[in-house]
């Protein structure tokens, strides 16, 4: 490296307690030329407290370029990284994790394409090592002018950006705590560059199975997640992108981020996790999922995926993880319970998802410890609760109603309701739960019955019928007050 030369290129190099991955980094990051200028290597230590300093200052001894700068931890790659590139001075910019490697002496080449493109980013063609996934289809050949829906599946930022670009939009990784830091960064410059492109001429960059010395490996909590799924979109709310090409690279996004962790193996994980998760992910399919629509690009089970979560029920996110794409099912919500006589009438919504088209007939299952005590015929109806865009995430909808008379529940205590559906074909889904929206929850006194429904901690409905002594105390007591 001379005075005189430009700096053409700086590569960014992140570390924290790697002392066993920063050798083959640098050395990687190292080999790089450029044919009109210099390369520089910028090692942030984030306060490692293992030998790792002292491996960096052999290394910067060692290779002509290398510079490490040290700082006070900040336990996420973010800092780090922003660190190095407000000491960068090359004209492009590299990031490149420590656990990762380049595939020898490839960047001149890209600085190269951006310099006769005129591209503010480029995508290098990335392989992945020891079952890291880097969407080979990304990389399918290359693209002057990226296709966003190619785009959004490389959420890496291993890339090569315009330093002077970065500068003045003012580019920088979230500095705090949080999931998808690189998925906001690489969005942002998405929708900011003059140009984006993709070079898939030869592999430049190894993905490796990240271990202990990445800094963001560390398991974080569905807030934080979710708040980084919502930062990562926002860039993409708009853009220079064709709409439905641009609403067709977020429901891919949204689909992988959210929807896929909606699974058979969800129901393993721990019941408060699972209730986050559904939670957080229920406030995102009505923030992003429904106004956009995304669910018009998704397959039928992605569809009963974005039904579910939209209800806000776990009962129904559960009841759809747990079946995947192997049965048909039919989705309900009650929306009002009344009492009629010596009747009692439920009134809900119910949604075709996965395979079922139409819904020609609803079965309602009294059940108790998981035993059917009764089954009664529902009535089909045009009246429902919902309507907009909730319901065009469904196969076909429609409103029902199902009286159950109050002998049926007498002396059975908390019982619990399941539907089963009837489509035009004559097939009929297996029982699922049936949820209860929360304004239908009731406690009703009449003519000494006393009934309640109420949601469990997963959002299905129990029903509680009492009659005789007790219930008319309890409504003599609820005059009073």
């Amino acid at each position: 490296m001379t005075e005189k030369s430009p700096v053409r290129l700086s590569i960014v190099i992140p570390v924290f307690n790697s002392p066993q991955h920063v050798r083959t980094a640098v050395a990687s990051a190292a080999a790089q030329t450029c044919e009109d200028g210099d390369v520089e290597v910028i090692v942030v230590d984030d306060g490692s407290t293992d030998e790792t300093p002292t491996v960096l200052d052999e290394l910067a001894a060692e290779y002509r370029g290398v510079r490490v700068i040290r700082q006070e931890n900040s336990g996420w790659a973010g800092a780090p990284r922003n660190t190095g590139l407000a000491a960068a001075r090359g004209d492009y910019v590299f990031f490149h994790d420590v656990d990762d490697r380049l595939n020898g002496d490839c960047l001149g080449n890209a600085v190269a394409y951006a310099d006769e493109k005129l591209s503010d980013v480029v995508l290098v063609r990335l392989e992945g090592r020891g079952g890291r996934h880097t969407h080979d289809d990304v990389f399918a050949d290359t693209q002057e002018v990226g296709d966003i829906r190619r785009l959004v599946r490389s959420n890496f930022c291993f890339k090569l950006f315009r330093r002077s670009f970065l500068v003045a939009n003012d580019l920088t990784f979230p500095a705090e705590r949080i999931r998808l830091e690189d998925a906001q960064f690489c969005f942002r410059a998405y929708a900011l560059a003059g140009k984006v492109s993709i070079l898939s001429d030869r592999t430049y960059y190894f993905v490796c199975d990240h271990g202990g010395g990445h800094i963001s490996q560390s398991r974080t909590e569905p807030r934080l997640h979710a708040e980084g799924i919502r930062e990562s979109l926002r860039p993409l709310e708009s853009g220079p992108w064709e709409d439905a090409l641009r609403r067709e690279a977020v429901a891919d996004f949204f689909r992988r981020v959210t929807l896929n962790r909606f699974n058979d193996t969800f129901h393993t994980r721990r019941v408060e996790v699972r209730l986050a998760w559904i939670a957080e992910s229920t406030r995102l399919v009505r923030e992003f999922c429904l106004p956009e629509r995304l669910f018009e690009f998704y397959s039928p089970l992605n569809r009963a995926r974005v039904w579910s979560l939209a209800s806000g029920i776990p009962a129904l996110v559960e009841a759809v993880a747990r079946r995947g794409n192997r049965s048909r099912a039919v989705l309900n919500v009650v929306d009002r319970v009344q009492v009629r006589g010596f009747a009692v009438v439920v009134e809900g919504t119910a949604a075709a998802v996965l395979a079922t088209r139409e819904i020609t007939g609803l079965d309602i299952q009294v059940r108790k410890d998981g035993e059917e005590l009764a089954l009664f015929g529902a009535e089909l109806t045009d009246e429902r609760a919902g309507g907009g865009d909730v319901d065009r995430a469904a196969n076909a909808v429609t409103g029902f109603r199902v009286t159950i008379p109050v002998k049926a529940l007498l002396s059975q205590g908390t019982v619990k309701l399941y539907a089963r559906a009837t489509d035009d074909e004559g097939r009929t889904t297996g029982f699922i739960r049936i949820g209860l929206a929360e304004s239908a929850r009731v406690r009703r006194r009449h003519w000494g019955v006393s009934i309640e429904s109420s949601p469990t901690k997963y959002g299905g409905m129990n029903l509680h019928v009492r009659t005789g002594a007790k219930a008319l105390v309890g409504q003599v007591l609820g005059r009073r007050r």
